[in-house]
């Protein structure tokens, strides 16, 4: 997985923010991820909403914009059907 840190680094301003907001997104994803999938499950509209627009800016952050535009799509229309189960819990940059 690529990661736009040209983007980040704009936006932070030093290496060093950078790379604790790495670290930030790979310790907080797996749980973040599945408490969206939970909520998606158990149709509880507005927890899934609210997971995916914090876990969206931080992929658009990251440069994840395939993610980050699905993740749109879930914020704004979660009881629209969108598979998130292929992405994965741990994620190695």
């Amino acid at each position: 997985m690529n990661i736009n840190t040209e983007r980040l680094l704009n936006l932070l301003g030093s290496e060093t923010a950078v790379q604790r907001f790495v670290e930030m997104f790979h310790q907080q994803w797996p749980g973040q991820l599945s408490a969206l999938r939970k909520a998606l499950a158990e149709k509880d509209w507005e927890t899934a909403s609210h997971e995916a627009h914090a876990l969206k800016s931080q992929c658009r952050y990251l440069g994840l914009d395939e993610w980050a535009d699905t993740l749109q799509q879930i914020e704004t229309e979660p009881e629209k059907p969108v598979s998130i189960d292929h992405w994965p819990l741990s994620i190695d940059f």
